[in-house]
């Protein structure tokens, strides 16, 4: 486990832990939203980036980060 400097703790608890999505849009359409998944780091937002790119029905969009102080995604983890 990485050790965390007290202002990295600090920060995630006044202001969340950040978390990263991919925004979609379905194929043909202008539906856009966020995938079905929240990921905490950028390297797995961007190698579901590149699942999505083999993926004829949604067409990847974007990155998006945000942060959240709810702790359901704790324990979350895309396989």
């Amino acid at each position: 486990m990485e050790k965390e400097s007290l202002l990295t703790m600090l920060a995630r608890h006044l202001f969340g832990r950040k978390y990263y999505a991919n925004i979609v849009v379905s194929a043909g359409s202008f539906d856009y939203g966020i995938s079905n998944y929240i990921f905490r780091s950028k390297e797995e937002a961007y190698r579901h980036k590149e699942a999505l790119e083999k993926n004829r029905s949604f067409d990847y969009v974007e990155t998006i980060s945000f942060r959240s102080r709810n702790q359901d995604y704790k324990d979350y983890q895309h396989k």
